[in-house]
């Protein structure tokens, strides 16, 4: 399967941008594995009413939706729990 290339909505943007350096370090290699294979994080969750999924980073969670054709992954938003 080729990589996805990520899509990034202005809010979530400007959360990743708003993280401390460690957080987002941990996000970025969260973000790496989406590239790879947005569907096979080990914590990831479908919710097939919103036709999102979230996955745990950097002590938080991203959500994002997968587009298959072309392939994308669209960060929707980065929250810190």
């Amino acid at each position: 399967m080729p990589p996805y290339r990520l899509l990034w909505l202005e809010i979530a943007e400007r959360q990743y941008l708003d993280l401390p350096d460690d957080a987002r370090g941990l996000v970025d290699e969260s973000l790496a594995q989406l590239e790879r294979d947005p569907l096979g994080l080990p914590d990831a969750a479908y919710d097939p009413s919103s036709d999102q999924w979230s996955a745990t980073s950097g002590g938080g969670l991203v959500l994002y939706a997968v587009v298959a054709d072309p392939p994308t992954v669209i960060v929707l938003r980065l929250v810190l729990l």
